[in-house]
């Protein structure tokens, strides 16, 4: 009786699960309601000239051509860059060139569509534009030392009203905290929730804006008092966080720096940043300086300055060993704080438990 009434069950979860598979005939891939078809028997093909040494430069052109010649039925292949429609090949003119001067870096995507018998077509490549700018190097010159917390897993620095404001990181130690700048004396500071991984802090009109690792939450504390007044919300992680006045800017440790509307928190666009030779990597804390985001780079003593409006490193500063060797212990670890001081023009750095803080003079090598 009991093997009768497995075989009953086997029977009828095999006629169950196969009433539930779906016809793959009748999936709405990405809800798509258009008949563009970009199947391995898509007859549209699409070609790109080869870039020199592996990478197009900003400036180069880029010539886009189809086989439009050997397609009937096909009078006109429409160009796309970046989804805007551009141009367009016909037979008697079956390449298009593409003049990258007013590119930006990173990716591009080129695509051509077309209609063959009624249906449409797609082919799409991407290639990567690299920057046309060399970016020029300085070197650093210690104007002045301040004492640093020692125990500040530094995340966030920027300066406001004669203090500096700092974030500290790791779990159960993250913090915000005001500091007198010549004594570095914690004047005022709270500590965040221990199972959070707290990160950089930027001052967005009288509120200081807090971003976290992983937990994908930000936080917006009154500068005077330091209470919470509102949280929001993104994706990926958090590494810097700056503003110009009007937008935010958000690092993720990727070339990615997220532009974000401080008013609800949603991101509106996206610089991606890249020098002359590719993408640069591991951006992390980020102070807006005179029209550029400067950018700590993660695990190496260099910061990068960023054009904001197209994502080009315009240059680099080497501050190789500006902490003493004998300043170091085993708890000392990487760069990483950028605060300035329009006020009086002046640049500081510092670094996760560093026992110092120093206010640099750039100097071009």
């Amino acid at each position: 009786m009991n093997i009768l009434k497995n075989i009953f069950v086997f029977v009828f979860a095999i006629i169950y699960l196969s009433a539930c598979k779906p016809d793959k005939n009748n999936v709405d891939y990405n809800n798509s309601n258009n008949n563009t078809n970009n199947t391995v028997n898509n007859p549209l093909k699409l070609n790109i000239s080869e870039p020199e040494n592996n990478n197009f430069q900003i400036g180069n052109i880029i010539k886009i051509s189809s086989n439009i010649v050997d397609l009937k039925d096909v009078d006109t292949v429409f160009v796309f860059i970046n989804d805007n429609k551009t141009s367009f090949i016909t037979k008697d003119k079956n390449e298009y060139s593409f003049d990258t001067k007013n590119s930006k870096p990173g990716n591009l995507k080129i695509e051509i569509s077309a209609k063959v018998k009624n249906e449409s077509y797609k082919q799409s490549k991407s290639v990567i534009l690299i920057s046309d700018i060399e970016p020029e190097n300085y070197t650093f010159k210690i104007k002045n030392t301040y004492k640093h917390d020692v125990s500040a897993f530094t995340q966030g620095l920027f300066f406001s009203d004669g203090v500096l404001y700092e974030a500290t990181g790791l779990k159960g130690e993250s913090t915000v905290r005001k500091v007198k700048l010549e004594t570095g004396e914690v004047l005022q500071s709270f500590a965040i929730d221990k199972n959070v991984f707290g990160e950089g802090i930027c001052m967005f009109k009288d509120k200081i804006i807090q971003i976290t690792w992983q937990d994908q939450k930000g936080f917006v504390y009154d500068m005077k008092s330091f209470s919470m007044t509102d949280q929001f919300s993104y994706t990926g992680e958090g590494w810097g966080i700056t503003s110009d006045g009007n937008v935010l800017y958000m690092s993720d440790g990727s070339e990615i720096i997220k532009i974000i509307e401080p008013n609800n928190y949603s991101q509106t666009d996206k610089i991606e940043v890249y020098d002359n030779k590719g993408k640069v990597l591991y951006l992390n804390e980020l102070e807006y300086i005179n029209g550029e985001i400067f950018a700590n780079i993660y695990q190496y003593e260099k910061i990068a300055r960023i054009d904001p409006k197209t994502g080009k490193v315009l240059a680099y500063i080497d501050l190789t060993h500006i902490l003493p060797f004998n300043d170091y212990n085993t708890n000392t670890d990487v760069l990483n704080g950028i605060a300035f001081d329009k006020t009086k023009n002046r640049l500081f750095v510092t670094g996760k438990k560093w026992p110092k803080l120093f206010e640099i003079e750039l100097i071009k090598k």
